[in-house]
């Protein structure tokens, strides 16, 4: 066959769209060369270029593997919230349990407490004067009752 009969890529207009990989280096080395001037006429070191790798996947593939991350991520925020469930019967009756245990030794320590604190207020009275208590009280209605007449 004949080579003419063969259309080219490069000629036309479909071949004025493709640009070569030297072209784009060129373009690449170029514009670094123009950023490291700038950066030398003010006197600054230019920052690291980060060179990101060739990513060959699509952006469905990109937008679903971020939707999995996110999800992901959404995820592991709300696992403390699951691990509660509510309780049930007997778990209930069990916490009511001691709940009522913790009341009845609360109410026998202040009940205690109340007969310790007795004892000791009629000790001082004892220590400070001879006469008992009933005595000082029923001397004290006494007086009242003088008083009032």
């Amino acid at each position: 066959m004949e080579e003419a009969a063969i259309p080219s890529l490069s000629s036309g207009a479909i071949g004025s769209r493709f640009v070569s990989q030297d072209d784009v280096e060129s373009a690449k080395s170029r514009r670094d060369e123009q950023w490291r001037a700038a950066y030398a006429r003010l006197g600054q070191e230019p920052p690291k270029q980060v060179d990101e790798a060739y990513d060959g996947r699509s952006l469905a593939e990109k937008l679903a593997a971020n939707r999995i991350a996110k999800q992901e991520e959404y995820e592991e925020k709300t696992k403390l919230a699951n691990q509660f469930r509510a309780l049930e019967e007997d778990e209930i009756m069990f916490l009511d349990s001691i709940r009522e245990k913790e009341l009845a030794e609360e109410k026998l320590r202040k009940e205690q407490d109340g007969e310790e604190v007795k004892g000791f207020k009629e000790y001082v009275l004892s220590l400070v004067s001879p006469v008992p208590l009933s005595t000082l009280t029923g001397l004290l209605l006494h007086g009242l009752r003088i008083l009032r007449q």
